[in-house]
């Protein structure tokens, strides 16, 4: 092949053309799988918190998750208690993450609400979400999700992961806080260490 044959892809793009023109938006469809990618990522780092305290490698940890089938929120729970009852002589380190940890949880109903609810047919800045699963009542089970909105949860979720990831190696003893805000001189610490 000649460097005359060659020809580069086109640039990535979310204006693709849709077969039908119902669903949510392109942009929400983007800013909801950044949601879920941020999600995760803030999964894995309360995953290696969770290994940290079991005393284990995170791959035993995880596969002792998926055995004993612990979810998420028992993981977290799990982490919570060995925190609150742990003697981490950096207090600080320890309420920042308490808090985090809270932060996160509050999310976990709008991650519930993206992966499981169904989407309406609407096109635009507003998407609506119906619950068909349980529905309890109609005030309950209909939701709208505006995209800014969103994309401001895609934002917290990443200073979520950012003070989780912080406070744990403070809490696993790889940094101290001093030499944490000493690489990244010019940010306050409320900015690194709490969402």
């Amino acid at each position: 092949m000649s460097n005359e044959d060659f020809k580069p892809r086109e640039p990535f793009s979310i204006d693709w053309p849709r077969q039908y023109n119902v669903g949510p938006s392109d942009e929400h469809l983007h800013a909801m799988g950044q949601f879920i990618v941020n999600y995760s990522a803030v999964e894995w780092q309360l995953s290696e918190l969770f290994a940290f305290f079991l005393k284990m490698p995170v791959s035993e940890a995880q596969r002792l998750s998926v055995e004993a089938n612990i979810s998420m929120a028992g993981m977290i729970r799990y982490v919570q208690g060995q925190i609150a009852h742990s003697e981490i002589s950096d207090q600080q380190a320890v309420d920042d993450l308490l808090h985090t940890l809270k932060s996160f949880d509050a999310i976990s109903a709008l991650r519930h609400k993206i992966v499981h609810w169904q989407w309406g047919l609407n096109e635009g800045p507003t998407a609506s979400l119906t619950d068909l699963i349980k529905p309890k009542n109609s005030k309950k089970s209909n939701a709208t999700l505006n995209i800014s909105e969103l994309r401001e949860q895609c934002l917290k979720l990443m200073k979520i992961l950012q003070a989780i990831s912080l406070n744990g190696e403070i809490i696993r003893g790889v940094r101290t806080r001093a030499q944490i805000l000493e690489i990244r001189k010019g940010t306050s610490p409320e900015k690194l260490f709490r969402p």
